[in-house]
């Protein structure tokens, strides 16, 4: 991550935001490599009633300041009771795990920031669909804009392609040029895909025999459009189109995360005739 690049913003309008979307997020457990896929399922108050705690809190701080003697006696003040929800963590063994984290992350994205919170465990709470963890209400959260993601660039010589469906239109096969865990950018040869806008919602298809013949599919939305001469033949046109995913399941996500990482460690062994393969 750049320095400089994060910035705090409002807890309670992006995590209220969040629920809303049921956004999906990426559970890290006292700073392993290992990722566990969740979805933020709610708050323990309504909006207004969050806000209206929060104001008390801040007229309590003033208060203590005003009456200094009385604060040191009430020094360790009263335990913030607010939480958030979330659905049992994907794999599973990640449920157990979290009970006794010292540090827990969540990430996740909305439109196009990804954010990063810390937050701790508190219990299992039951709910209609079955149980869910309860987790501490996060002082902070950060964010970050998508596009200072790491992505990784696609070489040439890997076969790692696109199906881009527009709903109503014949799909059309495109080139992958770079990817991260939040988008991808393809290109393909000018007219294959005239009618595309940005804000467009496309179904994707990532077929590559790196995927061992299983492709990963999901959808997105145009965001960036380009045109340029193709690398290799400057006689023909090429446009290059930005997708940000809106991946349909924790599984998806946590697909591509192992793409990516895939594709990193193989431009690592770039030297090596066979290229590493990934299982879904």
């Amino acid at each position: 991550m750049e320095k400089g690049s994060q910035k705090q913003v409002n807890v309670l309008d992006t995590l209220y935001q969040a629920v809303l979307d049921s956004a999906l997020l990426e559970v890290t457990i006292d700073n392993e490599e290992k990722r566990y896929g969740a979805r933020l399922l709610g708050l323990s108050e309504d909006p207004e009633q969050v806000k209206k705690q929060a104001a008390d809190a801040i007229l309590a701080q003033y208060a203590a300041r005003l009456q200094p003697a009385e604060a040191a006696n009430n020094r360790d003040g009263p335990t913030d009771a607010r939480w958030i929800l979330i659905t049992p963590l994907e794999p599973i063994d990640g449920n157990m795990k979290i009970r006794k984290a010292a540090k827990i992350t969540l990430g996740f994205y909305r439109g196009l920031e990804q954010y990063r919170v810390e937050v701790a465990f508190r219990k299992v709470q039951r709910v209609e669909t079955g149980q869910a963890i309860e987790l501490s209400w996060p002082a902070v959260i950060h964010s970050m804009p998508m596009r200072l993601q790491h992505r990784v660039e696609i070489p040439d010589d890997m076969d790692l392609t696109v199906q881009v469906q527009k709903r109503g239109e014949e799909p059309f096969i495109a080139k992958i040029v770079d990817i991260s865990s939040g988008g991808l950018s393809f290109t393909c040869q000018e007219g294959a895909s005239s009618t595309l806008v940005a804000g467009d919602k496309v179904g994707l298809t990532i077929r590559g025999e790196i995927l061992i013949g299983t492709p990963i599919t999901t959808y997105g939305s145009v965001s960036t459009l380009a045109s340029a001469r193709d690398r290799k033949d400057v006689q023909v046109t090429r446009q290059l189109y930005g997708v940000q995913f809106k991946l349909l399941s924790v599984a998806d996500a946590m697909t591509v995360d192992r793409l990516v990482k895939a594709v990193q460690t193989n431009q690592k062994n770039e030297g090596r005739t066979t290229r590493k393969k990934i299982s879904l």
